[in-house]
């Protein structure tokens, strides 16, 4: 059964008027069930226009007008999505949605994480905790997507630069995933290829920063378009 179309985008921030329909117009023309953004620059204060700019379900956690926020965007007229709770960090991290998705419970969670290894390293530990502290971690279905800011096997997920692993970063990663039991499906169904999701032009350098970690009870509903 497939349970909608999922894609993810770091916008690097939509806080200018003109940029914002511009992302919102894509997101449309993709036609996509449920979208995760990351670094949205979105405040309080602009909260209700995006709202009614998108014209749909749209939660966020806001970050500042310059500066990180995620949000989580419903397709209008997608009836097969019910929120029950939501979480938001206060830094505007991450975003957490208990939903009902096609009659299943389903953990929603949009990451944006730190660019530096310090703060990498307390912060996904510290994203584990809030789950089980809420009692998400019983919940099976788990769809986790986002900008996670490490590569987390540079031999296929990085080209140029410093290719050795940041392994205190991926340790964190991988106990999350442990724990919630998530597999990077992208990986699972591209074992071989190489795409990236980053870039910088001096000196050259390409990663694949932006992952999709589900549940290994959702591997079987992953078809196409990953």
């Amino acid at each position: 059964m497939v349970m909608g179309k999922f894609i993810s985008l770091n916008t690097r921030g939509i806080s200018n008027y003109q940029k914002q329909r511009t992302i919102y117009t894509w997101c449309r023309k993709q036609k996509a069930d449920v979208i995760f953004l990351q670094e949205t620059h979105s405040t309080e204060k602009n909260e209700t226009q995006w709202k009614r700019e998108w014209g749909a379900p749209f939660y966020c956690s806001h970050g500042a007008s310059n500066a990180r926020g995620v949000a989580i965007l419903i397709r209008n007229n997608f009836d097969c999505v019910m929120v029950e709770q939501k979480l938001a960090d206060a830094h505007g991290r991450f975003l957490i949605l208990k939903v009902l998705l096609k009659g299943k419970q389903t953990l929603l969670v949009n990451v944006y994480g730190p660019n530096r290894d310090n703060e990498l390293v307390t912060f996904y530990p510290s994203l584990l905790q809030t789950i089980e502290d809420n009692d998400f971690d019983t919940i099976e279905n788990v769809i986790m997507g986002g900008d996670f800011n490490c590569p987390l096997n540079p031999t296929v997920d990085k080209r140029g630069g410093n290719l050795f692993p940041r392994q205190s970063v991926i340790n964190t990663i991988e106990e999350l995933q442990s724990e919630l039991d998530l597999h990077d499906i992208w990986r699972i169904k591209n074992p071989t290829m190489r795409s990236y999701t980053w870039s910088q032009s001096e000196p050259q350098i390409f990663s694949r920063l932006d992952y999709w970690l589900i549940s290994n009870s959702l591997t079987d509903n992953v078809c196409t378009g990953i």
